[in-house]
């Protein structure tokens, strides 16, 4: 203790640069209120970060992700250690760094960057931009990329255009947004962050989103993209979708029913009420689409038209086996229900349906 009442008793300057070179957790761990009051001040934090930043040797030009981690684990979280968090990195932290050490500050602005945006700290993170050199798209955007999967927000995609990302650039290198990316946010119904991306002028792959939007989302969602499509390069129609959904056993019946809606009375629906009695096996909700399709206002007289010249009866019984046979059977008795033909129609089917 006498030591420490010694150093006390040094230039503030002197005893910053003591403990900077040292190892300032031992010094805090002696609860001395002085040094304490000496560790937590702005002026020797920006000159503790300095040192850590010249310390770690890595290059100001980061050349990786890791590099980013490196500076994080090796600059900034020593002085997390300490303050228990990182409510240390404020706008005058950031603002001194700048104008007492500014190569320090570039050097880890990614790092910075990073970790007060996970702290939610965004005035304070738009200020290192403004203080720095930093571009956003860095590392041929796999920065912006670490950032959006980490936290898939609007306002992380409302920062980063604030902060002048040029999203069509980003997203047109391909390691930024890419299919993966956009499949995770239609799967969690984020329509508003492929809204945010189409404002700015980006096309989306519909046709690779759909597929899961009519599982895994809302019929708003599905409204969106179509509507995306139409805007551009209008590579699907609503009866593309129609069929689609038909087929495809994770459709959900909002997404089924909004997507009927968006069609009109034609052959396709002759093909849909077919399609859904097909796949009735492997789609325990087929029979729950057909009535959807069935109950469209003149539904019936498209559901019982002959295609090359055979009924939906005859179309459905070519496909017949023990297996599918207990499934196809509701089809069958609703499209005799309709008026359809039961000519050449197997006597296993005519008993269920009886």
């Amino acid at each position: 203790m006498n030591t420490v009442f010694e150093l006390n008793r040094l230039p503030s300057p002197v005893l910053t640069r003591i403990i900077t070179y040292s190892d300032p957790a031992t010094w805090w761990s002696i609860e001395n209120r002085s040094v304490r009051a000496l560790i937590n001040s702005t002026s020797f934090r920006c000159g503790w970060v300095a040192h850590l930043a010249k310390r770690t040797n890595i290059p100001a030009l980061v050349t990786c992700i890791e590099d980013i981690d490196t500076h994080i684990c090796s600059v900034l979280e020593p002085v997390a250690h300490i303050t228990g968090s990182h409510s240390w990195i404020t706008q005058n932290f950031v603002r001194a760094l700048g104008t007492n050490h500014p190569e320090s500050l570039n050097i880890i602005s990614l790092a910075l960057l990073r970790t007060l945006l996970l702290n939610g700290k965004l005035d304070t993170a738009s200020m290192v931009v403004q203080h720095t050199n930093v571009k956003l798209d860095v590392l041929d955007g796999q920065f912006v990329r670490k950032l959006v999967s980490q936290f898939s927000e609007l306002w992380m995609l409302q920062w980063l255009a604030t902060n002048g990302l040029d999203f069509s650039d980003i997203y047109n290198r391909g390691n930024c947004f890419g299919v993966s990316q956009l499949i995770d946010w239609v799967t969690s119904d984020r329509v508003e962050l492929l809204q945010f991306l189409a404002d700015r002028g980006l096309q989306l792959p519909v046709r690779s989103l759909i597929e899961y939007a009519l599982g895994y989302s809302e019929p708003k969602l599905v409204e969106f993209l179509m509507f995306h499509d139409a805007e551009n390069a209008c590579e699907l129609s609503w009866n593309d979708v129609l069929m689609m959904a038909c087929t495809e056993a994770s459709t959900n019946l909002d997404v089924f029913a909004c997507v009927v809606r968006m069609t009109e009375p034609s052959i396709v629906w002759t093909f849909a009420a077919l399609c859904l009695a097909s796949h009735a096996m492997v789609d325990s909700y087929a029979y729950d689409k057909f009535i959807t399709l069935r109950n469209m206002p003149d539904a019936a007289a498209w559901i019982v038209k002959s295609t090359r010249g055979r009924t939906p009866i005859e179309c459905l019984c070519e496909r017949l086996t023990y297996e599918n046979l207990t499934y196809i059977s509701p089809f069958v008795r609703d499209f005799i229900e309709l008026g359809v033909s039961t000519a050449n129609m197997p006597s296993i089917m005519s008993a269920l349906c009886q």
